[in-house]
Parts: structure tokens; C-alpha cells; sequence
């Protein structure tokens, strides 16, 4: 990934009863997925994820990043 691109991702949290954390999360362009199982880990994966930009997009991912629409009551950035 190049500095300054832009990604997304997809985090679920599940909570259990006795507090214990699990999730994934999901890189939006790829679809790859990574499992964790505590809050701490979800920055380590999403660094560790932008570091391996060499998995293949999905179909129909978009390869440049989607211009922001402007918005109402939000100026224009032209």
C-alpha cells in the first residue's frame, strides 16, 4: 500500500457473557479475513493487513479509491 491510499475495513465484535472478546476483521478491497480474540490485537492485524498488499483483489473491487461525495451544510474541497 502506498502512503497517503486509502483502506477499508469491516470489524465484527462479538462480546460473550463472561466478557471475552472475539471478532474479525475483514479487508473491504481483497476480502481477506483475520480472526482475533482481544480489543489489543485488532491494530496489529489491520498494520500487519496494509503490510500485504500483495493479495488479490476481489471481483469488481475498485482499484482507486472512491472520491468523496460532498455532503449538504459540508463545503467542497475544489
Amino acid at each position: 500500500m502506498t502512503q497517503g491510499a486509502r483502506a477499508s475495513f469491516v470489524v465484527r465484535v462479538v462480546q460473550k457473557r463472561r466478557g471475552q472478546i472475539n471478532g474479525v476483521i475483514e479487508r473491504v478491497a481483497t476480502g481477506g479475513k483475520e480472526a482475533f480474540t482481544d480489543m489489543d490485537a485488532i491494530g496489529r492485524i489491520i498494520l500487519k493487513m496494509l503490510g500485504h498488499d500483495d493479495t488479490r483483489r476481489r471481483p469488481g473491487a475498485r482499484a482507486e479509491p472512491v472520491p468523496e461525495k460532498p455532503r449538504p451544510g459540508k463545503p467542497s474541497k475544489r
